[in-house]
């Protein structure tokens, strides 16, 4: 397993909990930019179905119009890897 599986792996799990924790109300609210960063860092894979299983912020279009292009870039750089890397 290589090193980007790794990273990604961390950063899905860093994102989940502070998903969970601002749902939860157990740390101050976490602003969109924050999230956002975080899915762009690598976390929408795990981040995008907790949001919709918890029903959180799903009122939001903006939100998820940008959680969708960070998802779209992410399975592009995918493909890219596994294309070049075999």
């Amino acid at each position: 397993m290589g090193i980007l599986f790794t990273y990604l792996l961390i950063i899905n799990i860093v994102s989940v909990v502070i998903v969970i924790l601002d749902y939860r109300l157990l740390i101050p609210r976490v602003p969109s930019v924050i999230l956002h960063a975080l899915e762009f860092s690598g976390g929408v894979i795990a981040m995008l179905p907790t949001l919709f299983f918890l029903r959180y912020r799903i009122t939001k279009e903006s939100y998820y119009l940008v959680t969708l292009w960070s998802l779209t870039v992410w399975f592009f750089i995918s493909y890219i890897k596994f294309q070049i890397l075999g």
